[in-house]
């Protein structure tokens, strides 16, 4: 944990406290001179013997100067540029200036308010700052009264209305005023004698009721206040004082006094006041510590070290973080390994079981002399049998339905195969019809089809199809009449054929060649018929 240190400047002398978990503590108090127990060199010896704490510098001066100013309103480095010269052209011989924006206006174009601050007596300070320049010291910022209860006081008085908060500190009487919650003036009146408790206290009290008159004036004939309206007038006094004051302070016709416990805006900020305490200087540094203002006197060259140890702390948290990310998710790859592997054990433990149970189940089965390896293979082989085997009851059904709508054709003969192409089913079925054919005085025709259909394409067939090859004959009655066998296989072909089924005519009952006259194929010489007509066909489904 960084060590925080305040330096409370008061334009003549120089003390350094110690911030400790809520608590400030006195160390040492210096004077500007070169030599000496307390001097320049006793400064530089505190600062080489402190140079990894970091120091807050608090200036509580008379030599202060605050500017209100409207400014267009712009943004980014415009709004730089812009503030910059209006603190060039106000506070021209002080590096140490700021601006505190207090809103829009809400009249005309708008514009922003700007409060423009400066230390306008930088010597005394830079002869103190040089030593810390020296030393590598690691300032936070510069930072004024004013500043600190800018961002504080509005919290403690709770009003919007106009107010002038009355503060005393070690070096005189502070006046603070706000509008709308917002600093809009300060000023520092010295005194010469806080210390005593008799005497003391009724000057402080008349010091706050005379000020106050003055400050109102002030402010009325800066056009901050309108003339013979009251302002609201809060006292922040210990409770010691408290009493002396409220006798000197009363209410007046232009003037509300108002009064805070010092005790009860410490505890309410968390300080841990010392007895005795009469001043609010404790309670500034602890603000500093904990909420340091945004804004600050120092130039950047003067917070070098600091931006520096603010990169260092960046680094460090990001190191922290990586670091604590690796351990995480370490942590939760080696859990996951350990859930891993009690799962591998879990998997072998059921694999030996389950080998253990199958070979159990082997004992028990009765003793063959095939091996699993032949077993597997001829049962590979009956599968693909199974897929071959043809399934023909979609095609006799179909051949049954055809042949019971046309009762004069009868079947004589049934044959069926499973062929790889239908190519190879028609040049099967003329080898096997052939011989049988031609012993009993059948030409076998060459293919032949259905009518109304062109041939099919046989070669673009692929695949496996299931043939029937059917041999019918036609009734004894029509074998003169070659015109009306032709109707009959014409319309038995007919009831045959489906999308899914393909029908192929392979001999007919009479001669269809070209040159050839026109008769029964079992007509005699003299013209006579001697048994029915018969025909056949091929009818055809893929697998």
């Amino acid at each position: 944990m960084v060590t925080k240190r305040i330096l409370l400047f008061n334009g003549s002398q120089l003390s350094a406290h110690l911030w400790r978990n809520g608590r400030v503590n006195a160390e040492r108090e210096f004077l500007p001179h070169a030599d000496g127990p307390d001097g320049f060199s006793a400064f530089a010896t505190y600062l080489h013997q402190h140079r990894t704490s970091h120091f807050y510098w608090l200036a509580d001066v008379t030599e202060e100067s605050f500017q209100l100013e409207e400014i267009p309103y712009v943004q980014g480095r415009d709004r730089t540029a812009l503030i910059t010269r209006r603190l060039k052209q106000h506070f021209y011989n002080t590096p140490l200036t700021t601006a505190l924006s207090l809103g829009r206006s809400s009249e005309g174009r708008r514009d922003e308010k700007v409060l423009l601050a400066a230390l306008t007596r930088p010597d005394p300070i830079n002869a103190w700052l040089d030593f810390i320049r020296q030393n590598d010291i690691v300032l936070v910022g510069i930072y004024s009264a004013p500043l600190i209860l800018a961002e504080c006081a509005p919290r403690w008085l709770d009003d919007k209305q106009p107010t002038l908060l009355i503060s005393q500190t070690i070096n005189g009487i502070r006046q603070s005023f706000f509008d709308q919650g917002k600093l809009q003036f300060s000023r520092l009146t010295p005194l010469t004698s806080l210390n005593t408790l008799d005497t003391g206290i009724t000057k402080i009290a008349q010091t706050i009721a005379s000020e106050s008159i003055k400050t109102y004036q002030y402010l009325v004939g800066q056009r901050q206040l309108q003339p013979k309206k009251s302002v609201r007038v809060v006292v922040l006094i210990p409770a010691a004082q408290k009493l002396a004051v409220q006798t000197q302070c009363q209410n007046q016709e232009l003037l509300e006094y108002d009064f805070l416990d010092l005790e009860t805006i410490a505890q309410h900020e968390k300080l841990k006041l010392p007895p005795n305490t009469l001043t609010s200087d404790p309670l500034l540094m602890h603000r500093l510590v904990t909420n340091p203002p945004a804004q600050q006197f120092a130039p950047p060259a003067e917070r070098h070290f600091y931006r520096l140890a603010q990169i260092r702390l960046a680094l460090t948290a990001i190191a922290i973080i990586t670091l604590v990310s690796g351990l995480l998710f370490a942590i939760k790859t080696a859990f996951d390994t350990a859930q891993l592997q009690q799962e591998t054990r879990t998997a072998q433990s059921q694999t030996v079981l389950a080998t253990q149970r199958y070979n159990a189940l082997l004992d028990s089965l009765p003793k063959t002399s095939i091996t699993p390896e032949n077993l597997r293979a001829l049962m590979t082989r009956y599968e693909s049998l199974q897929k071959r085997t043809a399934e023909l009851i979609p095609l006799l059904t179909h051949l049954s339905q055809a042949l019971d709508a046309m009762p004069q054709v009868e079947l004589v003969n049934l044959d069926w195969k499973v062929e790889t192409t239908l190519n190879a089913a028609m040049s099967n079925a003329q080898k096997v019809l052939s011989p049988s054919l031609d012993g009993a005085g059948v030409t076998v025709h060459s293919f032949v089809s259905a009518p109304g259909n062109p041939p099919a394409n046989i070669n673009a067939s692929s695949g496996s199809w299931a043939t029937l090859t059917i041999r019918a004959q036609l009734p004894i009655g029509l074998a003169a009449n070659l015109r009306a066998q032709k109707q009959l296989i014409d319309t038995f072909v007919q009831r045959l054929e489906n999308p899914q089924t393909k029908v192929q005519l392979l001999t007919m009952p009479f001669d269809i060649e070209s040159g050839k006259p026109l008769k029964s194929i079992q007509e005699t010489d003299d013209g006579r018929s001697e048994s029915a007509s018969t025909f056949s066909l091929m009818i055809a489904r893929p697998l």
